[in-house]
């Protein structure tokens, strides 16, 4: 399959570009700055994520877009989710690709409500803005024609390929205190349900199994 992926430098989207590559699918990169490193096996566009005509023209020929586009910190771009996946739904009118996987997280929208005890409030208070952008994107999304994908993981951790569950949102009925899921995971959640159709349209929670 063809993916093109948006986010591509990050942390999980490096380990996602190098899946796709391994496992014999090709991958087109959005970037922001010429220069900026990935792996060398992927085709490489400079452009803004925000613009839909970027995306569109770079998706032409693709099966798939795939986000792990995110932000630092919240006051780096307030919207930034939410003009990217805007810009995603204008884009597949013209480019015709409509399959979306986006990675989000655990606490957003309707998951606040499953969270514990002990991360509820920091969902609340220190990620609230980065949340609240993330959570104004899916509305966007849900309310589209596109074959989308929502991943919800964990809090992130850089360990290695591991056991892990995915679950339909709305049919998880207890999180651990503390859940969180490896970059690894999360990349190969990624890959599998856009090559699959499980989750179309579906929230999906991952999270490590231990």
């Amino acid at each position: 399959m063809k993916f093109l992926v948006l986010g591509a430098t990050g942390r999980t989207g490096v380990l996602f570009v190098k899946k796709a590559l391994d496992e014999g699918h090709q991958v087109t990169a959005v970037v922001r700055r010429a220069g900026s490193a990935v792996d060398p096996r992927a085709r490489v566009v400079t452009g803004d994520v925000t613009d839909a005509a970027v995306i569109a023209k770079a998706a032409q020929g693709h099966d798939a877009v795939i986000s792990t586009l995110g932000v630092k910190e919240a006051g780096e771009i307030p919207a930034l989710i939410t003009d990217m996946v805007r810009a995603v739904i204008a884009s597949a009118e013209t480019s015709g690709v409509d399959r979306f996987v986006l990675l989000s997280a655990f606490g957003v929208g309707d998951s606040l409500a499953k969270a514990s005890f002990l991360v509820s409030p920091l969902f609340r208070t220190v990620l609230r803005k980065t949340y609240a952008d993330k959570a104004a994107s899916e509305v966007l999304l849900k309310a589209s024609d596109l074959k989308w994908t929502l991943e919800y993981p964990g809090a992130l951790n850089n360990g290695g390929s591991t056991r892990y569950s995915a679950a339909a949102l709305e049919d998880v009925k207890k999180m651990p205190l503390f859940p969180s899921t490896s970059r690894t995971n999360v990349a190969d959640f990624l890959l599998r349900s856009a090559v699959g159709s499980t989750f179309i349209r579906r929230t999906a929670v991952v999270i490590d199994v231990k």
